[in-house]
């Protein structure tokens, strides 16, 4: 499965914004809006975009 898949998925799951995902995985919006847009070939999300967005989750977890 590639970054982009697993990324939307978790956002699926978890009913995630992109403001929220952006700011999760340590990124601008601007940026997070250019790795999702299907058109753009030059950036992609990557594993550790993925490994950001668990990581945060995860965190947010231990609180409960």
């Amino acid at each position: 499965m590639e970054p982009i898949d697993k990324i939307h998925k978790v956002l699926n799951d978890f009913g995630m914004t992109g403001v929220k995902a952006a700011d999760a995985m340590g990124i601008a919006y601007a940026t997070f809006k250019s790795k999702n847009n299907p058109n753009n070939t030059r950036h992609s999300f990557n594993e550790k975009n993925h490994q950001d967005l668990i990581s945060f989750i995860k965190k947010q977890a231990e609180k409960l």
